[in-house]
């Protein structure tokens, strides 16, 4: 994992966004600390690390389909939680659904971030 690319991957999702987010931090999974971040929130990380486990294994006792590449929750206050899933890592995000339009949020923001993470984690 490289650091320095790693906080790269933060300023490319800013940059995606254009004012639209709020928070976001990469942690490991099972672990639940943030590496890196903005306006980060510690709590919230090992929260939805927790969230991340729990679904995973509801949906695996439900018979469902397995989760992918993310999860997204509308909120209150119009802002959506969006949870991007790599095999040893996770990336929450807290985003201001006034700022950003859902296109935009799924077939740029979201592909763009996963290849900056990619990038990071491959050196």
């Amino acid at each position: 994992m490289n650091l320095k690319k790693l906080k790269n991957a933060v300023e490319v999702l800013k940059d995606d966004l254009e004012g639209a987010l709020i928070a976001t931090d990469i942690y490991p999974t099972g672990v639940g600390t943030p590496l890196v971040g903005y306006n980060s929130n510690p709590q919230a990380s090992a929260l939805f690390d927790r969230v991340t486990t729990y679904m995973i294994k509801a949906l695996e006792g439900a018979k469902f389909p397995s989760l992918k590449d993310y999860y997204m929750l509308q909120l209150e206050n119009d802002a959506y939680v969006i949870v991007l899933l790599f095999k040893e890592y996770q990336w929450g995000m807290l985003v201001d659904a006034n700022k950003v339009n859902l296109g935009m949020l799924l077939n740029i923001v979201i592909p763009n971030a996963r290849r900056a993470f990619e990038e990071a984690l491959n050196g």
